[in-house]
């Protein structure tokens, strides 16, 4: 009979280990990590290797432009609607029919042209009577005065009663005050007589005429409107925030739908001493000059309140920006060595087509504007066209708008 612990002839597999089993000890594991380890550095320093390699051997055609130091306007922005500086319904002071009128409507009138004649026959002749009533009493005036100096001496000598002396100064005091009035009434007369020429009040435009030549028309019968357009008033709102920062005389652009490429100039005239508790804005109303009458009351404007001016400040075009997770990169290019470097920007006030970067660059330096969604940091450029110094005034490398992109 075999022993019990034998079994066919082999011993148990317990005395006897494998070679892995001998192998997995612990200096044999940490053998095994180092050379793990030092496999996968190898690795990876051949990829690092393999990607600068690819990295100077790829070449992407840029265009620069030149950071530069500009000013900006610190603004904000509101609409509304352009009206006049003032606006006269043109009315009769006196009632008559309208014989001539003189203006083209539509057309620019100066302050005391004659716009409408009324009729002044009736008004003429009550003109002469009262004249000529005037004229009597100064003729009755002279001589009474004449006749009271006579009394008054006589009166003096003692050779006229004084019953004599108090009828002849009467009659002198009546005379005078029937001057007066006829001279008050004489003036009345030649005011009515002036009113029949219709004037207009300022300097403006006139609508058209609301009544023809031949109509009859009473005192407060509307002619025509007249307006002052020159300079127009435009109002709009700002956030409260703003309050601190508005002031009279600052100055405002407007630009309209008619003039889309023009910037009409003007100044702030009012402040609302009031927040509107609905928006939490205020009401801000500027005048904006508009000599050759281009703009039209009633017009919608975009206005834009500069708060302040920033000096000096550099500025990139805003196509120049690569927005990332944190925020905007840009690539800068040093020409010596045409390799792009990436670099961490902050941006600032924001104006069509340009940005202005608080933080991140300087000026002079260039910047990549075409080809950067193509970059990376380290890689080698091919630098197509470098834009003029003066690109912010709307000039690209080939003439194209920059605010336009």
């Amino acid at each position: 009979m075999p022993p019990e612990n034998v079994y066919n002839g082999r011993p148990p597999e317990k005395d006897n280990p494998s070679i892995i089993s001998r192998l997995i000890t612990p200096v044999g594991v940490i053998v095994l990590v180092l050379i793990i380890a030092l496999l996968v550095t190898r690795r990876g320093d051949d990829a690092d290797e393999t990607r600068d390699m690819a990295r100077e051997a790829r070449t992407i055609s840029v265009d620069l432009a030149p950071v530069i130091a500009t000013t900006l306007q610190d603004a904000v922005h509101g609409v509304g609607t352009l009206n006049p500086i003032q606006t006269v319904q043109v009315k009769p002071e006196v009632n008559g029919r309208v014989v001539r009128v003189n203006f083209e409507e539509g057309g620019f009138v100066n302050k005391g042209q004659v716009l409408f004649e009324i009729e002044d026959e009736k008004i003429t002749k009550h003109y002469e009577a009262r004249k000529s009533a005037v004229e009597s009493a100064r003729i009755r005036l002279a001589n009474l005065q004449r006749n009271y100096d006579r009394i008054s001496t006589l009166r003096d000598r003692n050779l006229v009663s004084e019953d004599q002396y108090d009828n002849v100064k009467t009659e002198l005091d009546a005379v005078t005050s029937d001057i007066e009035r006829l001279t008050i009434e004489l003036e009345l007369a030649e005011r009515e007589l002036r009113d029949t020429l219709v004037r207009s009040p300022f300097d403006g435009y006139i609508s058209r005429q609301l009544v023809d030549p031949g109509t009859f028309v009473t005192i407060g019968n509307p002619l025509a409107m007249v307006y002052e357009i020159d300079p127009l008033q435009v109002s709009f709102f700002v956030s409260e925030k703003y309050a601190g920062r508005v002031s009279r005389g600052q100055a405002v652009m407007v630009t309209v739908a008619a003039f889309p490429d023009r910037q009409f100039n003007g100044s702030v005239d009012f402040i609302s001493p009031v927040i509107d508790e609905g928006t939490r804005k205020f009401r801000v109303r500027a005048n904006i000059d508009n000599p050759e009458g281009r703009l039209m009351p009633g017009a919608f404007a975009s206005a834009e309140l500069v708060l302040a001016l920033r000096e000096n400040r550099p500025v990139i075009p805003e196509q120049a920006l690569v927005a990332t997770r944190e925020g905007y990169i840009v690539y800068i290019v040093d020409p010596s060595s045409n390799t792009a470097r990436s670099r961490e920007v902050q941006t600032g006030l924001r104006e069509p087509g340009l940005v202005e970067i608080l933080e991140g660059v300087s000026p002079d330096e260039l910047v990549v504007v075409y080809g950067h969604m193509q970059l990376d940091d380290g890689y080698s450029v091919n630098i197509q066209h470098t834009w003029k110094r003066d690109w912010a005034a709307g000039e690209g490398p080939h003439g194209s708008n920059v605010k336009g992109g």
